[in-house]
């Protein structure tokens, strides 16, 4: 059962957010064979909560066994190939959606508090910037389901971590008076994504921890599955 949140839908681009009936793997599975009978492929990332950004080529598309493209230590990806399907897996961590209407191309960044305290969602803009002239004020930016500030309680060296990274992070930082600190990592990467010079910028306010009808979450009940984030350029023929 497909029961997908869309997070942007236009004609010639989709990116989705898999909800519980679904598991991520399974719904990757299902877009890599899909892509790959239209010339293309998904891209699988091996999270290790850092800042390198993958650029999907050509040729790394024509390379691709199964319909699957995999990168080690990769936290995002971007393309302007089409019917390349950008992918994630996300226990709560946020999915940072990226698009450039007028190239066209596409990123998705994995931005968990680690991600977050090292600017992925800032990089990846950058990158395509970088690889694609895209320009600032041109990018569209989706931040989607994830931990929210309500839930996202951590312990004073994670909110220390943050304070000493950003100048501005106490307007996003909640102290406790247990000692304890409720974070916005939806907001910082909202600051980050504007610092860059994009002006469009949309935050889901679902908390994936809060809508356990929703979501798996791994802070809430350490669930193993994950929902799957997704974004891709559609073809001529889609």
């Amino acid at each position: 059962m497909c029961q997908d949140i869309v997070i942007v839908q236009k004609h010639n681009v989709f990116a989705g957010f898999t909800t519980r009936p679904s598991v991520g793997a399974q719904r990757r599975v299902v877009l890599a064979k899909t892509a790959a009978e239209h010339g293309g492929a998904a891209v699988r990332l091996s999270l290790v909560h850092g800042r390198a950004v993958a650029e999907v080529t050509l040729s790394e598309v024509m390379r691709a066994q199964d319909g699957i493209i995999d990168y080690e230590d990769t936290d995002a990806a971007i393309t302007d190939q089409k019917n390349v399907v950008l992918t994630s897996g996300h226990g709560d961590c946020l999915p940072v959606y990226l698009y450039d209407p007028t190239v066209p191309a596409i990123g998705l960044a994995h931005a968990g508090w680690r991600g977050t305290l090292n600017n992925i969602a800032s990089a990846t803009a950058r990158s395509m910037v970088r690889k694609y002239s895209c320009k600032p004020k041109n990018l569209r930016a989706w931040i989607g389901p994830g931990i929210g500030r309500c839930c996202f309680e951590v312990s004073a060296d994670v909110a220390q971590a943050f304070y000493s990274t950003f100048a501005w992070s106490s307007d996003y930082i909640d102290p406790s008076p247990d000692g304890k600190f409720h974070i916005d990592l939806k907001g910082i990467n909202h600051r980050q994504l504007s610092d860059c010079g994009i002006a469009a910028i949309e935050s889901s306010d679902l908390c994936t921890v809060c809508r356990s009808d929703l979501f798996y979450s791994y802070r809430r009940n350490r669930e193993q599955e994950r929902m799957l984030a997704y974004i891709y350029l559609k073809g001529d023929c889609r």
